[in-house]
C-alpha cells in the first residue's frame, strides 16, 4: 500500500506524519521508537493499511517534526502535542500503537481528557530499575552539536548502527552483544538521515522516556490493552514484567517488521489480536 506524507499544524509548530489506507477504515495511530522517525515503521504501515487507515506521526523534535518549546519535555508533553495533532486531523476514534518510546506516549495519551483512543497496543517496552535508569540517562542519548569537522556525521552512523549490535549501544563488551544482526543498509541510512534531521533535539524524547514512571501509568490504563514484543528485540526481557503490570491484557509475540515477510506476519497477528478485543466507544 502506497505511503503518503503530510504536516499538521499544532501550537508548537508542525508535526510531520506518514499515512496510508482508506479513510473509511478503522484508524490506527502508530508512535515510533526513539530515535529517528515514523520511517522506521514504513513496512508495518504499508501492511496495516490493507485493513486500517494508518496515521504515523514523527514525535516532536524527531525526524521532520518541530521540537516542543520546552527545555526538558516529559512524556506528558509529547502526548499532549500528539493529542492536539489528532484533534487537528479530526481523528475521533483510533487504536493507539506505540513501540519503545512510542509506547509510553500512547499510554499517557490514552489517559488524557477527551482523547480519541479506543484500544492500546504497547510494544517492546523497557521497564528499567533505578540503577538502569541512571545509567541510561547519563550516557545513552548524549546531547550533540554540529561540528565544523563533520564528526557528527560519523557519530550518528555509528550510534544508529551500534544499536543493532549492542545493548546498550555504548557498552560494547561481549556480554552486551546482540544476536539479531544488522538490518538492510538502506534502513540504517534512512534512520541516520532522520537522526541528523533532528540531531540537536533527538535526545529529549529518549531521556523523557528513561525518566518516565511507566508502572504507575500502565497500571492506570482503562482501555482494552494488547501488550506485544518482538522476540529479538533488546527489550524483550521486560515482557514478563509488563504482563504483571497489566494482567488483563492480551499478549502477542511477533517477529518485528524489518523485512516485508516479517511485516506481513506481524500485521496479520495484530489484525487477529485486535479483532478478538472489544473496543472502547468514545
Amino acid at each position: 500500500m502506497k505511503i503518503k506524507r503530510g504536516y499538521v499544524e499544532i501550537t508548537t509548530g508542525q508535526v510531520h506524519f506518514r499515512y496510508a489506507g482508506l479513510g473509511r477504515r478503522p484508524v490506527i495511530t502508530l508512535f515510533h521508537p526513539s530515535p529517528g522517525s515514523s520511517r522506521q515503521l514504513n513496512l508495518l504501515i504499508s501492511e496495516l493499511a490493507e485493513s486500517f487507515f494508518v496515521y504515523a506521526p514523527d514525535t516532536p523534535g524527531n525526524g521532520l517534526s518541530d521540537p516542543l518549546l520546552i527545555e526538558q519535555p516529559e512524556i506528558f508533553d509529547y502526548a499532549q502535542a500528539h493529542l492536539e495533532a489528532l484533534n487537528e486531523m479530526n481523528i475521533q476514534n483510533t487504536i493507539l500503537f506505540g513501540t519503545h518510546t512510542g509506547a509510553s506516549i500512547a499510554a499517557v495519551l490514552s489517559q488524557l481528557p477527551k482523547n480519541p483512543s479506543n484500544m492500546i497496543i504497547l510494544d517492546s517496552v523497557g521497564l528499567y530499575d533505578q540503577e538502569e535508569k541512571e545509567a541510561l540517562l547519563s550516557s545513552y542519548a548524549p546531547e550533540k552539536k554540529l561540528a565544523s569537522t563533520g564528526e557528527h556525521l560519523l557519530w550518528t552512523w555509528h550510534f544508529v548502527r551500534d544499536q543493532w549490535l549492542f545493548w546498550p549501544w555504548n557498552k560494547q563488551g561481549r556480554e552486551n552483544r546482540l544476536e539479531r544482526g544488522l538490518p538492510e543498509l538502506s534502513f540504517l541510512h534512512g534512520m541516520s538521515i532522520d537522526v541528523l534531521e533532528s540531531l540537536e533535539t533527538y535526545h529529549l524524547s529518549y531521556n523523557a522516556a528513561f525518566r518516565f514512571d511507566k508502572e504507575e501509568c500502565f497500571k492506570a490504563i482503562d482501555h482494552p490493552v494488547i501488550i506485544a514484543a518482538d522476540k529479538e528485540d533488546m527489550l524483550f526481557k521486560y515482557f514478563p514484567k509488563l504482563k504483571s503490570y497489566i494482567p488483563n491484557s492480551k499478549q502477542l509475540i511477533h517477529h518485528g517488521w524489518q523485512n516485508v515477510e516479517n511485516a506481513k506476519t506481524t500485521a496479520k497477528l495484530l489484525n487477529k489480536a485486535v479483532a478478538s478485543m472489544k473496543l472502547n466507544e468514545n
